[in-house]
Parts: C-alpha cells; structure tokens; sequence
C-alpha cells in the first residue's frame, strides 16, 4: 500500500511540475499565441509559421514547427518535478529514455527539467543526450539567470522575440 501511495504523490508531483511548465511557456509565447488548450500551445512566430507546443507524455512537452512541406520536431522537454534527490538517478534515466526516443523521431534539442540540484556532470552522464538541464523553481523565478537563459532559448527555437 505504501507503495502505492508513494507512486500516486509522485504522479501529482510530476503533473503539478508540467502545469508550471506550461504556465511559465504561455507567459514567454502569450504575444504570438493563436490557439490554447489544455494540452497544447499553437503560437504564430515572427515568420509567419506555427509552432505548437504540445503536453502529454513521452516527451512530457514537445514544441514542433509547421513547415510548407513537412512538421519539424525542435525541443523534447522532460519534466521531473519530483523533490527526492536520492531518486533523481531513476528520473534522469527516465528523461534519457524519451529523449532517445524523440532523437529518433527527429527533435535535435533535448531539455530536462528538473526540481533538485543536481551535480551537472554527473547528470550529463545519467542522460548523455539531455542538451540542457534547468531547475525548475529557478526558471520561475524571472530574476533568476536561469530564466532567463530558458526564455531566450525558447523564444529563439520557436521563431519569437523574447521582449527584453
């Protein structure tokens, strides 16, 4: 039974932690946004493309750009909003997972979002295709380097200016 409970609460942790996900995109794509669901973003970028930025799972966020011919896979986002640091091994393998995954399908930058800090090289080594590791609660707060560096990331992989 504990188990179990233990496995609900980190569910709610991760949906929790991709909700803020969403909330802090919407804030840096809301000027060029077209379209809003629950699961999805679609945003008009600065050459007149869409670019959607969907939520579901396997990558937790993947933002693709419509081309005249073809959809373009950009970013694989995994969101692992759990607080244990003794479990971040488990969750680090998992984001290598669907990234490898999402390599295969044609995204060439791969994000990890994650809610503790983490040595860098030894996260480089648990998800070696990972391009980019952000700390979720720095990325929220927008005086944070950190936050800025994922808005500007963002804005430029999705076609948009960043407003700063």
């Amino acid at each position: 039974m504990g188990s179990q409970l233990r496995g609900n609460q980190n569910t709610k942790l991760g949906q929790d932690a991709t909700r803020e996900v969403f909330e802090l995109i919407h804030d840096v794509i809301s000027r060029y946004l077209v379209t809003e669901t629950r699961r999805a973003l679609v945003l008009k970028n600065d050459s007149g493309r869409l670019v959607s930025i969907d939520f579901s799972s396997d990558p937790d966020v993947s933002v693709t750009s419509q081309l005249p011919t073809e959809t373009m896979p950009v970013v694989s986002m995994e969101v692992k909003g759990g607080t244990d640091a003794s479990n971040i091994h488990n969750r680090l393998g998992e984001a290598e997972n669907s990234h490898r995954k999402a390599k295969n399908r044609g995204f060439s930058h791969f994000w990890t979002i994650v809610r503790v800090d983490v040595d860098r090289s030894m996260a480089a080594r648990e998800s070696p295709t990972t391009t980019r590791f952000f700390h979720l609660d720095r990325v929220r707060n927008r005086s944070n380097t950190e936050s800025k560096q994922f808005r500007h990331q963002l804005s430029s992989l999705a076609g948009i200016s960043d407003g700063q």
